[in-house]
């Protein structure tokens, strides 16, 4: 009967049966969430772009991504739109429940044209969130012969939605699952290379046994400077991690220079510096950690562009190696060394003052004096524990 309705309405009514055509998503709108999906690595920010698209073209007002949790057998929401979506993030439902759960066991697209007369519906989740589901489209997310989860649209914005709608959902999911898959996917090989670089970089500590707890000082100091420089939170891990291994290429120096109880000679120093190259050769044998290459690679730089290895100048140095060197020379200068007591903190702060411009980069030097009694009360927290 309500299809019957439908179908005579849009041939009755000229101006509805425009606005069904553009509900329908087109070869174009299709592609350009193809596009996205394969865009970026962001996974998070190219779904959520691809839901919005999504919704705009088959006219929904809320979509959401559910993915399963095999250790406890639910469904979360991964990602949703619409304005509950910051309370579905903490929702979590039985992987046999709902309309969702319905497609996720069974593997099957499910349209649901009234929820409230669904016998698959769970308004648990309606209740939780004040949401009024209406109508929907649930389809399983499907990866090698596995699903993983399911994704959703909700509420037409006129009428409910058609079986083009359940189609173009649907092929529109194959897409999603293969971008979560790539995403996963990368996200363990990288995670698998930081373990292994970030264990090189425990060995070349072990070496250099003076540095003690300078890295993981140096890596508190930068998050303290990173929101002054436009570096978002989201980023701030990825600098802790690739500042671990800004040194890295020690492991490259032989242990009568790295080890040597005294100043180096010139030519020594010249050994010493390679570190800096050999470290961006070390952790470039992979593109996953780019910004751990700049750092090794860039943390001599000065901003003068006297520094080495490549005589870089001014806003030519990555800002994130700006930073790390900062952080790493006023550390070095406030702890012992075989072949130096530690400076005064007030000496070695006029010190970095005196070398704004010079060195480093005169903002970062003002930045750094004005949180620096945050950045003593740290270092003094966590000093090295070897015996001098």
């Amino acid at each position: 009967m309500k299809k019957a309705k439908t179908k005579k309405t849009l041939k009755s009514e000229p101006t509805k049966k425009k606005t069904a055509s553009k509900a329908k998503l087109d070869p174009t709108s299709q592609n350009r969430i193809i596009k996205l999906i394969n865009s970026s690595l962001n996974i998070d920010e190219v779904l959520h772009l691809s839901m919005k698209l999504m919704e705009k073209t088959l006219s929904a007002t809320a979509s959401s991504i559910l993915l399963h949790d095999p250790e406890t057998n639910e469904l979360k929401f991964y990602l949703a739109t619409g304005a509950k979506k910051e309370i579905l993030k903490v929702i979590r439902m039985p992987a046999d429940k709902g309309v969702a759960g319905r497609s996720f066991q069974t593997g099957r697209t499910l349209l649901i044209p009234d929820a409230a007369k669904s016998s698959f519906f769970y308004k648990k989740v309606d209740d939780k969130t004040k949401f009024v589901t209406k109508n929907l489209i649930a389809t399983p997310l499907p990866i090698r012969g596995k699903r993983i989860g399911v994704l959703e649209v909700l509420n037409k914005a006129q009428g409910t939605f058609s079986k083009q709608d359940e189609k173009k959902l649907k092929n529109m999911a194959a897409e999603i699952s293969i971008a979560i898959d790539n995403a996963r996917l990368y996200d363990e090989v990288k995670r698998a290379y930081i373990d292994s670089m970030l264990n090189m970089s425990k060995a070349e500590i072990y070496r250099d046994v003076d540095t003690g707890k300078h890295i993981e000082r140096c890596g508190e100091y930068a998050l303290r400077l990173a929101p002054e420089f436009g570096i978002p939170e989201k980023e701030h891990e990825n600098l802790r991690v690739s500042m671990m291994m800004h040194d890295i290429g020690k492991i490259a120096i032989p242990d009568a220079i790295l080890l040597k109880p005294g100043r180096l000679d010139d030519a020594e120093m010249e050994v010493m510096k390679t570190h800096a190259t050999k470290g961006g050769e070390i952790l470039g044998q992979a593109p996953l950690l780019q910004l751990a290459v700049d750092i090794a690679t860039c943390h001599h730089e000065k901003w003068d562009g006297s520094g080495y290895p490549k005589g870089l100048s001014g806003n030519n140095i990555p800002i994130e190696a700006r930073i790390v060197s900062i952080c790493d020379v006023f550390d070095a200068l406030i702890s012992v060394r075989p072949y130096k007591d530690a400076w005064p903190v007030d000496e070695a702060l006029a010190h970095i003052k005196n070398e704004s411009g010079k060195h480093f980069d005169p903002d970062l030097v003002n930045c750094f004096l004005s949180i620096s009694n945050q950045i003593i009360k740290y270092n003094r927290k966590h000093q090295d524990t070897e015996a001098y």
